[in-house]
């Protein structure tokens, strides 16, 4: 049985500085819509630390990502309409684009209770602070270039 690793090992900090600068690929046979749902998906996967993320989440995490655009698209249309509008009788009623954005609202949110992304404390993958530790290497990297951390040599 293998032991598990230590979140304040050397191994622990040097896989959290490899984690940091690329984006996670997409799974084979799932595609993104535009570059919102890219930067989107660059937030969600940004939850995890890249070695945790298993095919099958990252396939549940794009469903996630779609539904978190369509709801945004969504609200903006809401937000254009208002939360009333005049039916054909010219009677005010409730706008129903309510009803479209609390449905797709009430779908992601089972998604990501299934996947745990909302309970930190409680998540082996994410209870080692490997996630954090990656947020915490890009901090002490941006900024910074490959080059600015090599050793240059001393002026004559």
């Amino acid at each position: 049985m293998t032991r598990k690793q230590r979140n304040d090992s050397v191994t622990a900090a040097v896989n959290a500085f490899d984690g940091i600068g690329g984006t996670i690929p997409l799974p084979e046979g799932v595609e993104l819509r535009d570059d919102e749902e890219r930067t989107l998906w660059d937030q969600f996967t940004r939850a995890r630390s890249r070695d945790s993320w298993r095919d099958f989440d990252l396939v549940i995490l794009a469903k996630v990502v779609r539904l978190e655009a369509d709801i945004r698209r969504y609200l903006a249309q809401l937000d254009v309409d208002g939360p009333l509008i005049e039916n054909k009788r010219g009677t005010l009623i409730e706008n129903p684009m309510f009803r479209v954005v609390d449905t797709l609202q009430r779908q992601q949110l089972a998604l990501i209770r299934s996947m745990s992304l909302n309970q930190t404390a409680t998540d082996a993958r994410t209870l080692n602070n490997s996630a954090k530790a990656e947020r915490e290497a890009e901090a002490a990297f941006e900024g910074h270039n490959v080059e600015s951390l090599l050793a240059k040599p001393m002026p004559n």
